[in-house]
């Protein structure tokens, strides 16, 4: 079977999974709580903005990091968010799990295994 074969079933076995249908769930419940998809909305593009300063190679401050902090610790007294929280956790659970079956051939290998 071709690699990018593999990754596309990957993939469609992710979007079937039960830890992704939890995550739609939780994703939709905050989407229809007004508070909750703003408050996620804005934690969202701060996190993203975060990334984006590291992609481009300049620091992270630590005014940043608290900045980020405080709106996590904003959005997660919210029920609907701390679901979605913990739908993600374990989304990146599964995730984890795949990442590490598939970097195993190179560990493999240069660990003498192959």
């Amino acid at each position: 079977m071709d690699v990018l074969q593999a990754i596309h079933k990957l993939s469609e076995a992710i979007r079937t999974s039960e830890p992704f249908a939890e995550l739609r769930r939780a994703y939709e419940q905050v989407q229809r709580d007004p508070t909750a998809h703003q408050l996620f909305a804005r934690f969202r593009t701060l996190q993203k903005q975060l990334q984006q300063k590291q992609m481009n190679g300049l620091p992270v401050s630590d005014a940043d990091m608290e900045l980020l902090q405080q709106h996590l610790h904003v959005i997660e007294m919210n029920e609907n968010i701390a679901r979605l929280i913990h739908a993600e956790e374990r989304l990146n659970e599964l995730l984890a799990q795949a990442m590490t079956a598939m970097i195993q051939p190179i560990e493999q290998l240069y660990d003498g295994h192959s």
